[in-house]
């Protein structure tokens, strides 16, 4: 007999435009709108109250970001919110999925 697992979700997942992109700053020091310099840019697979998952070229991780790593990342109108990165995953050669965790939103 199979054990089939259901992930419960404690916030409900939606699928952005298709053109959102995420910016990352690889750190977290605070800072204003004009002082944020991202590295790293992201194609928004998936969003939710508290993250989402992106779609970033594995060389611009490199050196930069890891899993349980904090950072700050900005996502269309939502302004510039602290994160962090709960799981890196390998989708094809030199692409990966980040998923990112919002340490400033509620809930």
């Amino acid at each position: 007999m199979s054990e089939h697992r259901t992930e419960q979700r404690k916030h409900l997942r939606f699928p952005p435009p298709e053109w959102e992109i995420a910016l990352i700053q690889c750190s977290d020091a605070p800072l204003s709108e004009d002082e944020f310099e991202p590295e790293i840019a992201g194609l928004v697979m998936e969003e939710s109250h508290a993250g989402c998952g992106l779609v970033v070229l594995e060389r611009l991780l490199e050196g930069k970001l890891d899993g349980g790593d904090h950072c700050l990342v900005k996502v269309a109108r939502l302004g510039i919110v602290r994160a962090e990165v709960r799981w890196i995953r390998p989708v094809d050669q030199g692409v990966v999925r980040l998923g990112l965790h919002y340490l400033d939103a509620t809930g």
